[in-house]
């Protein structure tokens, strides 16, 4: 990023000044420090502002300019500068690491022959070393980097692998397990239907919304395993359009189930609205599983804050020696509203009967909503 480019130039340079100065202050005077030596520090420094952004440009300048104040007579100014640009160099240019090395050691040893009062063996291998570290270190941090990021992309695909072998695992197992059953019960429902003849008429409604339910439920598992195959997003769900045929579906018995809809056409998100239909559904369920009553209530109510579900029905509570404290199906509804931050209770309501109740708060989209005064 060229802001923080600008505050490593700076720090260095600020170092690259200082340094000489600490020798100053302890009495060891340092040979021609003046504003010539300085201004080529700042001037060594200031390529590094544009280190990521030119890595080779970065560094040529810089060494540069330690060269011409080498050859100008100058005191070493801004070694340390070109150095960090090797380093920065060599991390961010990976097709050209080798011949950087070539070219900051054989810049170092140089400038050492050029500066050295008595050049010698031990101080050309020295000035060696100092031209070859930076690019080792930079080529290191670089490949640490890699390898880092190369872990990340295969834990995530291991991740995504893992994810749809469970998928699939569930979606054989579902089909395995649910679907013979249910397409047997469908079967011989067709079956006795055609049995009968049109002799029973009850028996025949009823069989023939055994026969629907079943289908439908065929229709839905279908639906499930096109989930668990498919990515998120590409398949559509049940949602509050559907309730007055869920309704239907459940007053083929002779119940009285009412539906009040107070949506009044809000355009609410796609996974909300299958959400507030499962917790629907799953309570009529409850209510016809385990209560025997007469009339049921659905209320659907939303405002730009929340949608909120109310289902009640007049029939006795559920006997508290036959049923838990809270059984998996009021869980399950819970644990769908809380997905959505959102709030269910459950529980029998005065004089009789059971109540819940659900609330889940709506994603603060002016879109979502029909244009109000």
């Amino acid at each position: 990023m060229p802001g923080q480019d600008t505050v490593v130039a700076a720090l260095v340079a600020v170092a690259s000044l200082a340094l000489p100065m600490l020798d100053l202050a302890a009495g060891r005077p340092g040979r021609g420090l003046g504003p010539v030596w300085a201004l080529l520090v700042l001037a060594a420094c200031a390529p590094l502002a544009v280190r990521r952004r030119l890595p080779w440009g970065a560094w040529i300048a810089s060494a540069t300019v330690v060269t011409v104040g080498a050859v100008a007579g100058q005191p070493p100014a801004g070694v340390v500068a070109a150095m960090v640009a090797a380093g920065s160099a060599a991390y961010h240019c990976a097709r050209a690491r080798a011949a950087l090395a070539v070219a900051s050691t054989g810049w170092m040893v140089a400038v050492m022959l050029a500066t050295a009062p008595a050049p010698s063996a031990s101080a050309a291998a020295a000035a060696a070393g100092s031209g070859l570290a930076p690019v080792a270190l930079g080529h290191a941090l670089r490949a640490q980097r890699d390898r880092t990021e190369l872990m990340v992309r295969l834990h995530r695909a291991q991740a995504l692998r893992e994810r749809a072998e469970e998928r699939d695992r569930i979606a054989r197992e579902v089909h395995d397990v649910v679907g013979h059953h249910l397409s047997a019960i469908r079967l011989r429902a067709v079956g006795c239907r055609g049995l009968l003849d049109g002799a029973e008429q009850a028996a025949d409604s009823a069989l023939g919304t055994i026969a629907e339910l079943s289908g439908q439920a065929l229709d839905e598992i279908r639906h499930l395993l096109g989930l668990l195959h498919e990515p998120p997003g590409v398949a559509t769900s049940p949602g509050l359009a559907d309730l007055p045929r869920l309704v239907e579906q459940l007053s083929a018995g002779g119940l009285r189930i009412t539906l009040v809809d107070d949506n009044r056409g809000w355009r609410l998100p796609a996974r909300i609205q299958h959400c507030a239909y499962r917790i629907v559904q799953e309570s009529l369920t409850n209510v016809v599983r385990h209560a025997d009553f007469r009339r049921a209530e659905v209320r659907v109510t939303t405002d730009r804050r929340s949608l909120r579900l109310t289902i009640t029905n007049d029939g006795p509570a559920r006997p508290a020696d036959t049923t838990p404290a809270e059984g998996n199906g009021v869980r399950g509804m819970r644990a769908r509203a809380e997905s959505f931050g959102g709030t269910l209770t459950a529980g029998p309501r005065f004089p009789r009967g059971w109540r819940v109740h659900a609330s889940i708060p709506l994603p603060t989209d002016d879109q979502s909503f029909p244009d109000q005064p």
